[in-house]
């Protein structure tokens, strides 16, 4: 009990200080324009820590850790496939975005294909940013259940309350520079857990002298799933709200092509770290379940160590949440507050709403966060849903006369039936939900061209 006492200090003191960072970031924060952007003040690091942090959330740390748990060391390529998608990022399509001024998806993609694709981009982005917040308030209702001995109800609720207060009063601003302290209270607990976990192994020898060989094979997780990994991190790079949010808040194109570089290269060390904390509690708590795999290691802790790799673990949940809460705000400000229900608010009025769906988006999930079974599964759907949009966005900067806004419509809403439908039947035939989200939109995109080029020639005819 008194250990217990002493990691719930460390933790709740670390949540103080985010919180207190947020509040005081609120003078950043005056304007709905401050709130989402934060005044465009920030430089690369800084941004390349939030893109990095959304990211590196508890989806793929506990996420990830549970899936080596079960697949072994491979499960490490989520977090590759992610610095590769960074990288491709950055020299392709940070700088088109920049140009094109739009905070929000939804805004840049209206440029080309209308009003009506703008309106259904922001329902699929508002979507999978919900259940990406859902999968992270499971992960961190897993750490916190094992630190409180609580059911994982109760967790959630404790997660999802905590995760809304800073963000809500210091917006854009909050969100970025809590992210810098996120990012190193990660890297400590991370490396903390490797440590102590590979101690209680044996070391590395003792992981392979007592695993399947096939757990510590880097392609054992099988290349369809890197592949379709792969391509689901680009998808959501691509197209994710906060990515463009976050890049759209930069001074300039350079600034903004070097904020994604970063972002890539500080997954790097992670993802080798995570994977081996799966593997590593695979020997030390061969019959625990696998959701549990990163926040056991807490056990076998001195209490001060354990209360840092507990705040970690918060970290996580934070990073991805608010990022998540804010993005939705900013979709749901621009593509429906001030277009359809109060076309002449004042900036107050947009300032006061975009706090109160900040509010209601990050506590939203929190129901459905209590049924989720499978961490890194229901991350990855909504990598998928963002794939479909991502297939739009590279069509509209690289090809933008293919096809049209009907057929960028269309194709988004058959994705988006096709891709939930595909994995609520449990990916059939072993093919992955990310292939179907990423070949709906271009076939439906494909066929309209076709039919609109017919058209045109029978016309001229």
């Amino acid at each position: 009990m008194e250990n217990t006492t002493i990691m719930i200090v460390i933790a709740l003191t670390y949540v103080t200080i985010v919180t207190t960072v947020g509040i005081y970031m609120k003078k950043h924060s005056q304007t709905s324009g401050g709130y989402m952007q934060g005044k465009k003040q920030f430089g690369a690091f800084v941004i390349g820590a939030l893109m990095m942090s959304e990211f590196i959330s508890v989806g793929s740390t506990i996420g990830t850790a549970q899936t080596a748990f079960i697949k072994g060391i491979s499960a490490a390529w989520n977090l590759y496939t992610l610095m590769l998608a960074f990288i491709i990022f950055a020299f392709f399509l940070a700088k088109k975005f920049h140009e094109r001024g739009e905070y929000t998806i939804s805004g840049a993609i209206s440029k080309s294909y209308g009003s009506n694709t703008k309106i259904i981009t922001s329902l699929i982005m508002t979507y999978a940013l919900i259940v990406s917040i859902t999968a992270t308030y499971a992960g961190g209702a897993a750490t916190v259940a094992v630190l409180l001995d609580v059911p994982i109800s109760l967790a959630c609720v404790i997660i999802g309350v905590i995760s809304v207060i800073y963000v809500f009063a210091g917006g854009m601003s909050a969100v970025a520079y809590t992210n810098l302290l996120h990012v190193t209270i990660k890297y400590v607990g991370v490396i903390i857990c490797v440590a102590i976990g590979l101690g209680a192994a044996g070391g590395y020898t003792g992981l392979t002298m007592k695993l399947d060989p096939s757990m510590l094979d880097w392609t054992s997780i099988g290349w369809p799933t890197i592949i379709a990994w792969t391509i689901g991190n680009m998808g959501a790079i691509f197209s994710t709200q906060y990515i463009v949010q976050a890049i759209t808040s930069t001074k300039n194109e350079q600034t903004a092509k070097m904020a994604s570089l970063s972002a890539g290269f500080l997954i790097v060390p992670l993802g080798f770290m995570i994977a081996l904390i799966g593997v590593t509690s695979k020997v030390v708590f061969p019959n625990i379940a696998s959701a549990k795999a990163f926040p056991i290691l807490v056990t076998l802790m001195n209490p001060f160590l354990g209360g840092l790799v507990v705040a970690g673990l918060i970290a996580a949940v934070f990073s991805a949440s608010s990022a998540g809460a804010l993005g939705c705000a900013a979709l749901l400000l621009k593509d429906f507050y001030l277009p359809f229900i109060n076309p002449k608010a004042t900036e107050a009025q947009s300032l006061r709403f975009s706090r109160i769906a900040t509010m209601v988006m990050g506590l939203m999930p929190i129901p459905f966060a209590i049924f989720v079974p499978q961490i890194l599964n229901t991350m990855f759907f909504s990598r998928a849903l963002r794939t479909t949009i991502a297939v739009v966005v590279i069509l509209m900067f690289y090809a933008p006369h293919f096809s049209s806004g009907r057929g960028a419509s269309t194709g988004l809403v058959t994705a988006v039936f096709t891709t939930t439908v595909w994995y609520m039947a449990g990916n059939l035939y072993g093919i992955d939900s990310i292939y179907i989200a990423a070949l709906t939109p271009l076939i439906v995109m494909s066929i309209e061209h076709i039919l609109k080029i017919s058209r045109v020639s029978l016309a001229s005819k």
